[in-house]
């Protein structure tokens, strides 16, 4: 914890910025949530998707769709789980048109499957985007303080703008800050989502390769 001198120089700084620190400020939090949500989700995602990868081959190579499915019962939220529960539904269908295009629904249940893959990414994107157009916005603010302030005392110098211009730096500062991290952590998440993608697409090929090889429950 911080001495009670260095937080008050932080407050202060934060206070010469102006009223667009609030949103800069409100952008920050929400792009530090977002980066320790996805940093946690993708992390444990990794894992079980392995360890789900194995526990389903080794059913599907004895032929045991009941561990299968039950296997898929207890991994309700893993996208690999549900790939798979869902291309087994599909091979047991009553109608004939349903299960001989398994393969292909299954392609298309998981691009929907990717996508959420991608939650909450799109805060990033848009705050690393917005935040210095909101610092820039807090320096025009600035600068006019300055020339008001200029107007209104009738005389020029240093201490007549300095406020102005302090509250203009800082905004700029901020919204710099706010938006490189921001891009940072987009890109980062943007490559882990793009291997989480080709990590469930491998995953889901094979698996669909050895559930083709199984006798469908209508004897296909």
């Amino acid at each position: 914890m911080g001495n009670p001198a260095e937080i008050e120089s932080i407050w202060g700084l934060l206070r010469s910025g102006g009223f667009v620190m609030v949103p800069l400020v409100l952008c920050s939090i929400a792009v530090w949530a977002v980066i320790f949500e996805r940093l946690w989700s993708y992390r444990k995602l990794g894992h079980e998707l392995r360890s789900f990868h194995l526990e389903a081959l080794n059913s599907l190579l004895t032929g045991d769709q009941e561990a299968v499915k039950g296997l898929c019962r207890r991994n309700p939220g893993l996208p690999t789980a549900r790939l798979l529960a869902y291309a087994l539904e599909r091979r047991g269908a009553k109608d004939a048109r349903l299960r001989t295009r398994w393969p292909e629904a299954l392609q298309r249940q998981r691009q929907l499957v990717n996508q959420e893959l991608r939650r909450n990414l799109w805060v990033l994107g848009t705050i690393g985007s917005a935040a210095p157009f909101i610092g820039l916005f807090g320096t025009v603010v600035g600068i006019l303080n300055a020339f008001q302030e200029m107007a209104r005392s009738g005389s020029g110098g240093f201490a007549v703008v300095a406020a102005g211009i302090s509250e203009a730096l800082v905004a700029t500062a901020a919204g710099i800050v706010v938006a490189v991290i921001a891009v940072m952590a987009f890109n980062a998440f943007q490559t882990r989502w793009n291997a989480l993608v080709l990590t469930i697409r491998l995953q889901t090929e094979e698996l669909s390769e050895l559930l083709e090889g199984l006798e469908g429950p209508h004897g296909t």
